[in-house]
């Protein structure tokens, strides 16, 4: 005889379920860091993250402000690690993703939450006004 309540045991299947997904989605990504991304994985990545996903639209090859961007991105990935999932994705070899996301300059920041554009912003910019920037955007979700 089964002493859990049913209610009980359909909740715990279900919280079950929900962190093994977790686990699964972040044996995928960088928690820790910059987990980089194409054409074929982005919107998964963007659409299953249990934390607000901040993507970086650049062209490292020959964007000045992108390069100039990349060890500040890398910083506040270390600084934001568990909080924010920091994703890059190169539009010169993943111009679908530009497209779709419609990426008219670089570098694009995009911050997604449960899948959904909740902000962005262009351009290079100083690190402590970046940091502020996505401290705000994730005090207006919380």
């Amino acid at each position: 005889m089964n002493d859990f309540d049913p209610e009980l045991e359909a909740i715990l299947k279900h919280k079950t379920a929900f962190l093994q997904k977790k686990a699964e989605f972040f044996q995928k990504v960088n928690q820790n860091g910059i987990t980089n991304v194409t054409d074929s994985d982005i919107d998964e990545i963007i659409q299953s993250a249990p934390i607000p996903v901040l993507v970086d639209f650049s062209a490292d090859a020959w964007c000045r402000p992108c390069q100039v961007m990349a060890p500040v991105y890398k910083e506040l990935s270390h600084e934001f690690a568990n909080r924010v999932l920091f994703v890059k994705i190169n539009t010169d070899h993943n111009p679908q993703a530009a497209g779709k996301y419609r990426i008219f300059s670089v570098p694009t920041f995009m911050m997604f939450n449960v899948g959904e554009k909740i902000a962005q912003r262009a351009g290079a910019t100083p690190k402590p006004k970046f940091k502020a920037w996505i401290e705000e955007v994730l005090h207006r979700i919380q």
